[in-house]
């Protein structure tokens, strides 16, 4: 599947992460849409399903966590990278451990390593499609 097929939402409360996201998938073909926060994201997916899904875990009202068990209730199978803080580190792996994470970058985050996260989940995801349909 090409990029330009591919959907990504970007949820995030910081607008200047939301932009730079925005402008890096953008350019690189990808169709990116943003949300503010966790609710704004529910009402998106329940629209459109997302190919991946880019997760701040701290945000006021209801949090990454809170957010991704309900994303994870409504599509199951899009992979969710959650982005967090130092500070948030052990509730991201603490979530990890019980299975609920399974990718995860720090912030502050090189470009090129999300670049390359985002295009090798895509493919993996893309290449199990393949063999089971």
């Amino acid at each position: 599947m090409s990029q330009s097929l591919q959907y990504l939402l970007i949820v995030d409360d910081n607008a200047g992460v939301c932009r730079l996201l925005f402008e890096l998938f953008s350019d690189e073909g990808y169709i990116v849409e943003t949300a503010r926060s966790g609710a704004e994201a529910l009402r998106i997916i329940r629209a459109r399903i997302p190919s991946l899904i880019l997760l701040d875990v701290k945000m006021p009202g209801m949090s990454g966590l809170e957010t991704m068990d309900k994303i994870k209730e409504i599509v199951p199978d899009t992979p969710v990278v959650m982005m967090t803080a130092y500070t948030e580190l052990d509730t991201v792996m603490a979530a990890r451990e019980e299975g609920k994470i399974r990718y995860y970058l720090s912030k502050p985050f090189e470009l090129d390593e999300m670049r390359l996260l985002v295009k090798k989940i895509l493919s993996d995801r893309e290449r199990k499609q393949k063999l089971s349909g």
